[in-house]
Protein backbone atom coordinates (compact mmCIF):
# COMPACT_ATOMS: atom_id res chain seq x y z
CA UNK A 1 0.00 0.00 0.00
CA UNK A 2 1.30 3.50 -0.85
CA UNK A 3 1.74 5.85 2.32
CA UNK A 4 1.25 9.35 2.29
CA UNK A 5 3.68 12.13 3.54
CA UNK A 6 2.20 14.81 5.28
CA UNK A 7 4.40 17.71 5.24
CA UNK A 8 4.01 20.80 6.45
CA UNK A 9 6.45 23.85 7.08
CA UNK A 10 5.72 27.10 9.03
CA UNK A 11 7.74 29.78 10.51
CA UNK A 12 7.66 32.52 12.62
CA UNK A 13 9.62 35.90 13.68
CA UNK A 14 11.01 36.34 17.10
CA UNK A 15 12.28 39.50 19.18
CA UNK A 16 14.79 37.53 20.82
CA UNK A 17 18.24 37.04 19.80
CA UNK A 18 18.88 33.43 17.85
CA UNK A 19 21.18 32.33 20.78
CA UNK A 20 17.90 32.56 23.13
CA UNK A 21 15.48 31.19 20.42
CA UNK A 22 18.05 27.96 19.79
CA UNK A 23 18.89 27.03 23.46
CA UNK A 24 15.06 27.25 24.29
CA UNK A 25 14.13 25.06 21.40
CA UNK A 26 17.44 22.62 21.49
CA UNK A 27 16.07 21.03 24.71
CA UNK A 28 13.43 19.69 23.00
CA UNK A 29 11.84 18.31 26.55
CA UNK A 30 10.34 22.11 26.53
CA UNK A 31 8.55 21.23 23.73
CA UNK A 32 5.23 20.47 25.35
CA UNK A 33 5.33 23.92 26.75
CA UNK A 34 4.38 25.60 23.75
CA UNK A 35 2.91 22.38 21.49
CA UNK A 36 -0.38 21.28 23.32
CA UNK A 37 -0.51 18.59 21.49
CA UNK A 38 2.94 16.87 22.33
CA UNK A 39 2.12 15.63 25.73
CA UNK A 40 5.53 14.63 26.48
CA UNK A 41 9.04 14.48 25.02
CA UNK A 42 12.07 12.78 27.51
CA UNK A 43 15.73 12.25 26.47
CA UNK A 44 16.01 8.45 26.90
CA UNK A 45 18.74 7.69 29.20
CA UNK A 46 22.46 6.88 27.88
CA UNK A 47 22.08 8.28 24.80
CA UNK A 48 21.54 12.26 23.81
CA UNK A 49 20.05 11.71 20.99
CA UNK A 50 17.14 9.47 21.56
CA UNK A 51 13.79 11.21 22.93
CA UNK A 52 10.42 9.79 23.54
CA UNK A 53 7.38 11.95 22.40
CA UNK A 54 4.02 11.20 23.36
CA UNK A 55 1.65 13.12 20.88
CA UNK A 56 -2.21 13.38 20.82
CA UNK A 57 -5.34 14.66 22.09
CA UNK A 58 -5.38 12.56 24.92
CA UNK A 59 -6.28 9.05 25.63
CA UNK A 60 -7.42 7.09 23.71
CA UNK A 61 -6.25 9.39 20.53
CA UNK A 62 -2.59 9.05 21.45
CA UNK A 63 0.49 7.95 19.79
CA UNK A 64 4.23 7.79 20.56
CA UNK A 65 7.43 7.49 19.22
CA UNK A 66 11.10 7.32 19.64
CA UNK A 67 13.20 10.60 17.42
CA UNK A 68 16.64 10.44 16.95
CA UNK A 69 18.91 13.98 16.44
CA UNK A 70 20.52 13.27 13.15
CA UNK A 71 22.09 16.46 12.37
CA UNK A 72 22.24 19.52 15.25
CA UNK A 73 24.47 22.85 13.80
CA UNK A 74 24.23 24.98 16.99
CA UNK A 75 22.43 28.42 16.34
CA UNK A 76 21.20 27.18 12.63
CA UNK A 77 19.49 23.60 12.49
CA UNK A 78 18.43 21.20 14.86
CA UNK A 79 16.99 17.92 12.42
CA UNK A 80 15.25 14.70 13.53
CA UNK A 81 13.93 11.62 12.71
CA UNK A 82 11.62 8.43 13.90
CA UNK A 83 13.18 5.20 14.79
CA UNK A 84 10.13 3.52 16.08
CA UNK A 85 6.76 4.20 16.55
CA UNK A 86 4.89 6.87 14.66
CA UNK A 87 7.32 7.63 11.55
CA UNK A 88 7.76 11.07 11.13
CA UNK A 89 10.63 13.63 10.56
CA UNK A 90 11.36 17.41 10.67
CA UNK A 91 13.85 20.17 11.51
CA UNK A 92 14.14 23.91 13.53
CA UNK A 93 15.70 26.35 11.68
CA UNK A 94 17.39 29.24 12.89
CA UNK A 95 18.07 32.43 11.16
CA UNK A 96 19.34 35.82 12.26
CA UNK A 97 17.14 39.10 11.62
CA UNK A 98 17.41 42.57 12.19
CA UNK A 99 14.72 42.29 15.06
CA UNK A 100 15.71 38.76 16.18
CA UNK A 101 15.36 35.52 14.97
CA UNK A 102 13.39 34.00 12.12
CA UNK A 103 12.24 30.83 13.50
CA UNK A 104 11.29 27.90 10.62
CA UNK A 105 9.78 24.99 11.37
CA UNK A 106 8.87 21.74 9.54
CA UNK A 107 7.62 18.15 10.50
CA UNK A 108 6.44 15.53 8.15
CA UNK A 109 3.90 12.39 9.26
CA UNK A 110 3.63 9.35 7.21
CA UNK A 111 -0.03 8.73 6.91
CA UNK A 112 -1.38 4.77 6.18
CA UNK A 113 -2.36 4.28 2.57
CA UNK A 114 -5.67 2.93 1.24
CA UNK A 115 -9.01 4.38 2.68
CA UNK A 116 -7.69 5.16 6.16
CA UNK A 117 -5.00 7.84 4.54
CA UNK A 118 -7.88 9.03 1.86
CA UNK A 119 -10.39 9.74 4.83
CA UNK A 120 -7.68 11.54 6.91
CA UNK A 121 -6.96 13.47 3.77
CA UNK A 122 -10.77 14.27 3.45
CA UNK A 123 -10.84 15.46 6.52
CA UNK A 124 -8.59 18.51 6.33
CA UNK A 125 -5.56 17.31 8.08
CA UNK A 126 -2.99 19.21 6.53
CA UNK A 127 -5.27 22.09 7.38
CA UNK A 128 -5.52 21.09 10.59
CA UNK A 129 -1.87 20.22 11.53
CA UNK A 130 -0.92 23.35 9.71
CA UNK A 131 -3.12 25.62 11.99
CA UNK A 132 -2.19 23.50 14.78
CA UNK A 133 1.44 24.49 13.91
CA UNK A 134 0.91 28.31 13.54
CA UNK A 135 -1.01 28.74 16.84
CA UNK A 136 2.09 26.39 18.47
CA UNK A 137 4.79 28.95 17.01
CA UNK A 138 2.91 31.72 17.97
CA UNK A 139 2.52 30.62 21.74
CA UNK A 140 6.59 29.87 21.38
CA UNK A 141 6.48 33.24 20.37
CA UNK A 142 4.59 34.29 23.09
CA UNK A 143 6.50 32.20 25.81
CA UNK A 144 10.36 33.23 24.47
CA UNK A 145 9.40 37.30 24.64
CA UNK A 146 7.60 37.28 27.85
CA UNK A 147 10.63 35.23 29.60
CA UNK A 148 13.25 37.25 27.67
CA UNK A 149 11.83 40.59 29.12
CA UNK A 150 11.48 39.26 32.79
CA UNK A 151 15.31 38.54 32.72
CA UNK A 152 15.81 42.00 31.29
Amino acid sequence: MKKLTLERSVEVEVNCSVTQVYDLWANLENVPRWMPLVKSVRRLLGDQGLYHWTFGLGFPLLTEWTSRITRRIPLRLIAWESVSGLANHGSAEFFPTDQGCRLLLTLAFDLPGGLVGMLLENIGLERWLEENLVESLNRFQAQIEAEVLRQA
